[in-house]
């Protein structure tokens, strides 16, 4: 029976397409154009991507993002960011996007994770104005 509900917990986990860290902010990891359409329905504003276009195992370059978004009127920042090397640079560029960007944002990246970082860490700095 445990083994259900985990597969079942597991299913549900991976069916979203993205994780909220506030109502103005989510974040979403590895993405393809598909995806990504359909992120764009769920009416972001504006969308960062902090994941290097030559990144390995990247499936979708960020002007293939910025054609769909575009369609949904929604624009895209290319703010790439390498994996686990987070500078006060990276932080302090993207709280200037951040503060000024329309929002609902979409934060793109491998799994997430450095996008959360960098909002976090913005925060936890007083760069963030919400």
């Amino acid at each position: 029976m445990l083994g259900l509900s985990l597969s079942f917990a597991t299913l549900s986990f991976s069916a979203e397409l993205s994780r909220p860290l506030t109502p103005t902010i989510s974040v979403a990891g590895q993405m393809n154009s598909i995806k990504f359409q359909e992120l764009m329905k769920q009416g972001f504003k504006s969308v960062i991507v902090n994941r290097p276009d030559q990144e390995t195992g990247n499936e979708v370059s960020v002007i293939q993002l910025r054609t769909i978004a575009e369609r949904h009127h929604a624009s895209v920042i290319y703010q790439p960011v390498i994996s686990g090397k987070i500078t006060q640079q990276n932080i302090e560029e993207f709280s200037k996007y951040y503060n000024d960007l329309p929002k609902p944002i979409l934060m793109v990246c491998r799994s997430g994770t450095r996008s959360a970082a960098l909002y976090y860490k913005a925060k936890d700095q007083g760069l963030i104005h919400e």
